[in-house]
Parts: C-alpha cells; structure tokens; sequence
C-alpha cells in the first residue's frame, strides 16, 4: 500500500508539475500574442488620431476659405457657355477684387459644379460650393490661394517693404516670413505657440482612439521638426516584451497654414509606451486569474485525494487492527465456555452441583461478555445511522453510581478500588438510563484496561452552569499527546506494545463520544504519559 501512495504521490506531483509548465507556457504566448496586437493597435491608433487632425484642419480651411470668398470685396461671377454640345453646357467662374483678379476665368463643365453642390448637406451658398470644390481640384485651389494671398499682400503692401528691406541681410528674407511676421490673419497664418496646441491636440485624438483599444495603456509623445529614429533593438528580446513604440508619423496640420505650405513646417510624431507590459497584465488580468485559480483548484484537488487515500489506507488498518482484536475478544468467552460445558460433560461436573453451578456461572459471565461484544458493533452501526433512540428520564445518580461500581468492581480482573464523589449533591439527571451506565461502564473499563495493579479510579460529578460534569481520573500509563486528537476515532487504538496485550475493539470511546453528544452535552480527555487520564463529560441537567 505505501509503494503504491508513494506512485501515486510521484504521479500526481508530476500532473501538477506538467499543468503548471503548460499553464506557464500558455500564459507567456497569450502575451506575446497580446503584445503583437498591442503594437498593430497602436499604430492603428495613430493613424486614427491623425486623421482626426486632418479632419479638423479641413474644416478650418474651410472656414476661413468660406469666410474670405463671403467677403463683400470679394465678387464671385458664373457664367453659362451654351456651345455645340448642348448636353454639356459648360460655366465659366469669375473671382476678383479690387486688387486683383483670377485674369482668365475658370472653366468647368456645369454638371461638375453641380456635382460639388450636392455634396453638402444643406442649401449651400457659392462660396461654400467653390470653396468645396477647391478642396477636389488643385488647379481652383491654386487660384483661390493666389488671389486672397495677393489681397492680403496687398493690404499691407507698405508694411511689408519695409520689413523686408529692414531685414533684407537676414536669413531667411524672402516674402512668406515677412508675411508671417505682418499679416496675422491670413492665408499663411500660423499661430502662436503651434506646436503646443498641435501636441495637445494629437494626444487629445490619440488617447481617444487608444480608449478603444487599450484603455490600460499609458504613453508619451515625442514631437521633434527632425525626423524621430526608433530605438536601438535588442539582440536578446526582452525589450520587445515590456516596450512599444508606434512608426514615425508626419504631422503638418497646423491651424489655417494653407495646403501647399504645410511641408515647410512639418513635425515628426512617435508615441512611445516604456512600460506597455503594466497595461497588457491590466487587460490580462482576468484570464491571468483564471489560470492562477485553476493551477490552486488542481493542487487543491490532488492533495484532497492524496489526503483520502491516506485516510482510507489508515481505515484499512484500523479495520484490521479491530477484526485481530475483535477475533481474540471472541474466541476468548468462546474457548472458556467450550472448556466449561468439556468439564460438565466429561469430568462428571454435573454429580456436583457446586462445579455445576461455578460452570454455569461462568459460561453466563462469558455469555454476558459476548452481549456487549456484540452491543457495542450493534449500538456504532445505529448511531451512524442515527436509529438509536434516548429514552430519557430522570435518573437517579446516586443509585446509579453504586450499582455500578459495585458491578465494575466484581467484573474487574484486577485489584481495583474505584470511588464515586457527587461534590454538589446532584441528585438526578434528565438522561437515558442504559446508555449513561454503558458511557461510564465504558470509561472505567478503559481506565482498568490501561492500569496497572493496583487500579485506582476516581469518578467525581460536579455542576457546570446548567450541565451536570462527570469526570473519571485513573493512575494507568496515561495518552501520548500525538493519540489525544484520535481516541475517539472508531476503531482507533493507543499502541501498547503488541496488539493483544491490551484487549479491546477501539469502538468504546467513539460509542462515548456519540452518546454524549445524542444528550446534548460534550467529552473532553485530559492525560500525562506516565501520570494517568482524566475523562470528562457534561449532561444537560434540565429536559429543555
């Protein structure tokens, strides 16, 4: 049996041990497999962010375009050209001021500008329409820039020379810096303080986006003018698992700087997450847990069937132990019985009825022996079940008592002296009469048993709040304190030396403990190796 729990034990340690390093290995992919996704997202976030920075630059093209070419200086003139092919009639656009003009007008089919028209939403006007349009077709683009670059050149037409002739030795000198340090609102107006507004806005988006993907993920911006290198890989991989960093991106949505003029101001933008690995655990988390749960459910499971095993194996031997002993508890009476009836019917015992009436007696004290061998086998199977019934009644201790004694004294094998002491004058007890003598008859048998001569039992009733307490104190070899836990176990025995030396069946205490506990009350065991046991038991005193 123990080389076999000893296989299963190895069996089972291996299990673990192969669940654990799959579980392990499990958990190092799926991340992997995350962190691979993580660096797909986020630069699929980026793109998104940016995107949303180009839909906020158009639109403000678009203001300001709208609101330039809305101006009452600005005249905007359509004209239809009905020529040969009449299916296409074509319309000639005309946009001027009092500075300058587009000099030949824009040609166009007419079922273009209508084109334009209907992707508004709304009743739109002509400016909102060529201004649409323009955003479609870079040669009216063109145009339009010229034109209203040129109106506000030529608003500040004096301001500008002098600017540049002040400046004329300074690098740059040209006149789109002299127009940016002049002309606050035009059409290559950059504001103040763009690149922080850029930064704020590309993170305001990019963190938007990211909430959709990664909401755990926490990053910084690098925004440089100069191209952005990526950081150095490294040769063994661990970098790749705890930091992320999205591909370099251009950014040149800056304000109302118009189109063609965006590259001069360009900026470079890398998001970068040094410890991505914190926001992959966040998302992991659950699945982590789960997998942590199961390996301590696994473990539980395999050391809560170790652990039967090993009871089982221990109920094996004590069954063992209780069929050796009960077999010598039986063939005793049996064999002295035989011996007795041998002696009457061959050694003329029957002629004299003093040998006849010794026999007899004997064979009944065997007799008597056998009944509570067999009660007690009886009595543990009920109680398991729970079929044995109390008879209660009100029970006279004193009586009880001396009657027992006097019953223990004469059956006892050995020179004993027992004493019974009611220290508070209990006079009865509410309790089933037969199973209160069988619990102290059980106590002072296991007090004689473990004796040596002479036996001196003290059995003492005190009153413990509304509980009558029996104790029952011997002189005998006492319990080792590793037994104390055990002895009311079934079929448990204390080891003294070989296993007949002491008879007994290992049910008497456990029949105890169960009957204790059938009236309510509790059994507690007391003992030094080598200065006797002290049993205890309390009975309700009342019949609530």
């Amino acid at each position: 049996m123990k080389r076999k729990l000893k296989i299963v034990m190895v069996l089972a340690a291996i299990a673990l041990t192969g669940i654990i390093i799959f579980q392990a290995y499990w958990s190092i992919n799926a991340y992997k497999l995350n962190k691979q996704q993580f660096d797909r997202d986020i630069n699929t976030a980026m793109q998104r962010a940016m995107d949303s920075c180009k839909r906020d630059y158009f639109d403000s093209i678009r203001k300001v375009m709208v609101y330039r070419l809305s101006d009452t200086a600005i005249h905007i003139k359509l004209d239809t050209i009905i020529e040969r092919d009449t299916a296409h009639p074509s319309l000639n656009i005309m946009v001027s001021d009092k500075y300058t003009s587009f000099g030949q007008p824009y040609h166009m089919l007419l079922g273009a500008y209508d084109f334009y028209r209907r992707k508004l939403p709304h009743k739109a006007t002509t400016p909102e329409i060529l201004t649409e349009m323009s955003f479609y077709v870079p040669s009216f683009l063109d145009r339009i820039e010229m034109l209203l670059s040129m109106q506000d050149i030529a608003s500040h037409f004096g301001e500008l020379q002098g600017f540049l002739q002040k400046h004329k030795n300074e690098e740059p000198s040209d006149s789109l810096m002299a127009h940016n340090r002049i002309i606050k609102h035009g059409v290559y107006e950059l504001p103040q303080n763009f690149r922080q507004a850029d930064s704020l806005k590309i993170s305001k988006y990019y963190r938007a986006e990211l909430n959709k993907l990664h909401p755990k993920a926490s990053f910084k911006l690098s925004i440089s003018d100069k191209p952005i290198p990526p950081k150095t890989a490294d040769p063994h991989h661990v970098d790749d698992l705890r930091y992320s960093e999205t591909d370099e991106v251009n950014y040149k949505y800056h304000g109302f700087l118009f189109l063609q003029h965006t590259s001069k101001n360009q900026l470079f933008v890398r998001a970068v997450f040094d410890r991505a690995q914190a926001g992959l655990l966040k998302e992991m988390l659950a699945p982590l847990l789960f997998s942590a749960l199961l390996i301590v459910f696994t473990i539980f499971c395999f050391i809560y069937i170790i652990r039967t095993i090993i009871n089982q194996k221990r109920l094996t031997e004590l069954k063992d132990d209780f069929i050796n002993n009960m077999t010598h508890e039986l063939k005793t009476p049996i064999a002295t019985i035989s011996v007795a009836i041998e002696g009457m019917q061959k050694y003329n015992a029957l002629d004299d009825p003093d040998k006849t009436a010794r026999y007899l007696q004997t064979c009944r004290n065997e007799l008597g022996r056998l009944n509570d061998l067999v009660n007690k086998v009886l009595n543990i199977a009920a109680f398991e079940s729970h079929d044995i019934p109390l008879n209660k009644e009100w029970t006279d201790i004193d009586g009880l008592m001396s009657d027992l004694v006097n019953s223990e004294t004469l059956k006892a094998d050995k020179q004993v002296d027992i004493s019974f002491e009611n220290t508070v004058g209990v006079k009865s007890v509410f309790a089933d009469k037969l199973h209160l003598r069988n619990i102290l008859a059980n106590l002072i048998d296991n007090a004689v048993k473990y004796c040596a001569e002479p036996v001196v039992i003290r059995i003492i009733l005190s009153k413990n709040g509304n509980y009558a307490e029996f104790i029952v104190k011997d002189n005998g070899i006492g319990i080792p304190a590793e037994h104390l836990g055990q002895i009311f176990d079934k079929f448990h025995r204390v080891p003294s030396g070989n296993v007949h030396d002491v008879k007994g069946t290992g049910l008497g205490l456990n029949y105890v403990k169960h009957m204790v506990e059938a009236h309510g009350g509790k059994v507690d065991v007391k003992s030094v190796v080598g200065n006797g046991t002290s049993v205890s038991f309390t009975l309700p005193l009342s019949n609530d």
